[in-house]
């Protein structure tokens, strides 16, 4: 499973909104080689007052998972980033991507841990 929060000052709605959350969505499971059930992804937009002024977009992506290779973390800053560039092409967008690992013992689902579901 991945969690991913996106932070950012981008406008997006509806079906664009949708679908940029998809495509993130897919890099994620894909670089960490998740089905592509095992996701859940939210993006949070504030308005750009309330951003530093910056010559470029940027976007930052919480990813909450279990430990993952060093290499599979690498095709996720990667895979996030091309996403992005891909689907705002012609603009320039810099994502930062910040890896949360945790244990079964510190994740509860449904009211249950997850280290008492495994048992």
């Amino acid at each position: 499973m991945a969690t991913v929060i996106g932070v950012s000052n981008t406008e997006l709605a509806g079906e664009q909104l949708e679908q940029f959350i998809e495509v993130i969505g897919k890099a994620v499971t894909t670089s960490l080689g998740l089905p592509d059930h095992l996701k859940s992804v939210s993006l949070h937009q504030l308005p750009k007052a309330y951003a530093t002024k910056r010559s470029y977009e940027e976007i930052t992506f919480f990813v909450y998972t279990a430990p993952k290779p060093v290499e599979a973390k690498r095709a996720l800053v990667k895979n996030i980033q091309a996403a992005a560039d891909e689907f705002f092409s012609g603009s320039s967008y810099t994502t930062i991507v910040i890896v949360k690992e945790h244990a079964d013992e510190n994740v509860g689902v449904g009211g249950v841990l997850r280290l008492d579901k495994q048992a």
